[in-house]
């Protein structure tokens, strides 16, 4: 089965690079919470959330490029210490690296920023990361030949 774009590079990273990872499963208390768009309500702390903005509208492109946003979320009194290491391993794991899936190819990220993020309710403490994403839509790109 084809993957829509969006869905196989969010696949790819939810199910071979973020959820089961040891050390982030470690460093996040023995599971990796990461939520599409946004946290269910409740969702035990920390949790990451992830979301993918592809830049070029389709055409005839065949390299795209997207930004990757990937936030870490804590409640703890010592958040700087709970998303410190979640922050490093998420670096270890996707910066400057090369995967393919069989929608895409070449697909290469890098961190773009990171910070904090000012919330309004007291205790809770967020992190954003963004990344920039250029792969080759290579399902997309049969798609548009065969027309």
């Amino acid at each position: 089965m084809v993957l829509d774009v969006q869905e196989s590079l969010l696949t790819y990273i939810y199910n071979n690079l973020l959820t089961t990872n040891e050390d982030l499963k470690a460093a996040m208390g023995g599971t990796v919470r990461l939520e599409l768009t946004r946290a269910k309500p409740d969702t035990e702390f920390p949790y990451l959330v992830h979301r993918i903005d592809i830049l070029r509208e389709p055409g005839t492109h065949v390299i795209q490029a997207a930004v990757y946003y990937l936030d870490i979320w804590s409640d703890s009194p010592s958040a700087f210490d709970e998303i410190t290491p979640i922050r490093k391993i998420l670096i270890e794991l996707l910066d400057e690296l090369i995967f393919s899936t069989d929608e895409v190819a070449d697909v290469s990220i890098e961190k773009i920023s990171d910070g904090f993020i000012p919330e309004m309710e007291q205790g809770i403490w967020h992190y954003a990361t963004m990344w920039e994403l250029t792969f080759r839509r290579d399902a997309e790109a049969v798609a548009i030949e065969a027309r």
